[in-house]
């Protein structure tokens, strides 16, 4: 099946930022970097009697990603990134997905959601009960899930498929599973920018082609192999442009301007604890403690569970991100939230 899926285009954005050099003025280099937040596509909206219905078609298929210059992770993902597109929907619609299996083993959508007859549930229970037993995609299948959509907040969703051999986790770990957003109606104007952050392992599938380190922890698909630390030697051996040729290869890059209004969404899809700190930021609780400042600027997370949290950055900076279990920062991950004027 030749099916085709438009994602939005990610436009090349010139970064310009400074590093102050103590006894010196502050050093402007030029950077020429892409900039890739979580992909997103653009759904079909459409009225269905008196029920605003928005569509979105996923594409599971096979997708490689060189997770460092030794190795290459033969990933799964959904419409090629990982995590997938983020799906938006309204509070009152019908969220309702398509998805497509391209892969050569059986896969599924499971969303973490309340409100869905059984049959879209997407898990080993339809093929046990014979109830929307297509809800786990063959290869070459295709189903159409459908959710109502009542609550506005941060969920996710994942393939909850085993098969060959390969449990739930090895079909997560391999790269199925990313983030809905649902707006509330109306909904909230003051946010700028979402920034979506997914921690996880990375799949077993990963080939080295040579000896060298690979980053066991990501974000966003992502992760620098020694952390900070490989951060920095390769800061000495090719400077600061050879620190900007990870951005987005090994290091997750997110962006914003001064003054923004920005909505962190971090999720932890992983099979271990993770935490999330991020550097010089005041950082305001949006979920369960909402309003509150999270004075340590660390969230605990453990697995399948989300936080978010708002920031409104002062001044431009590069600050970074991490995870908190300190070896898992060493093993990769770690990330940029660069800020600019």
């Amino acid at each position: 099946m030749d099916i085709k899926y438009g994602l939005i285009a990610i436009p090349v954005v010139i970064a310009i930022f400074a590093i102050a050099i103590p006894g010196n003025e502050p050093f402007l280099p030029e950077i020429d970097s892409k900039v890739q937040e979580v992909s997103k596509i653009q759904p079909q909206i459409a009225d269905a009697e008196e029920q605003k219905v928005r569509d979105y078609t996923l594409v599971i298929e096979a997708t490689d990603f060189e997770v460092s210059p030794t190795a290459v992770w033969h990933a799964w993902t959904f419409n090629g990134t990982i995590p997938a597109p983020t799906l938006r929907v309204q509070e009152g619609e019908l969220l309702r997905v398509r998805v497509i299996n391209n892969h050569n083993l059986t896969h599924s959508f499971h969303a973490h959601m309340a409100d869905y007859d059984p049959k879209h549930d997407g898990s080993p229970i339809n093929t046990i009960t014979g109830v929307g037993a297509g809800s786990m995609i063959p290869p070459g299948g295709e189903w159409t899930y459908e959710y109502n959509v009542n609550t506005s907040g941060t969920t996710f969703f994942h393939d909850h498929a085993a098969s060959e051999g390969l449990g739930i986790k090895d079909h997560i770990l391999q790269g199925l599973y990313g983030s809905i957003i649902i707006e509330r109606d109306p909904p909230k104007t003051f946010i700028d920018r979402d920034i979506v952050i997914v921690m996880s392992e990375i799949g077993y599938d990963v080939e080295r082609k040579s000896k060298g380190p690979v980053p066991f922890y990501i974000m966003n698909g992502k992760g620098v192999p020694g952390g900070e630390k490989a951060l920095e030697e390769i800061f000495k051996e090719k400077g600061l442009d050879g620190v900007v040729e990870q951005f987005n290869k090994t290091i997750p890059v997110h962006y914003a301007k001064v003054g923004e209004t920005v909505q962190f969404h971090v999720i932890n899809l992983g099979e271990q604890i993770h935490s999330f700190h991020l550097h010089g930021n005041k950082m305001i609780s949006s979920t369960n403690d909402r309003g509150s400042v999270i004075t340590s600027q660390t969230l605990p997370l453990v697995q399948g569970t989300l936080e978010t949290f708002i920031i409104t950055p002062d001044k431009p900076a590069i600050w970074l991100f991490h995870c908190h279990v300190v070896g898992h920062a060493d093993a990769g991950m770690i990330g940029l939230f660069i800020v600019e004027e």
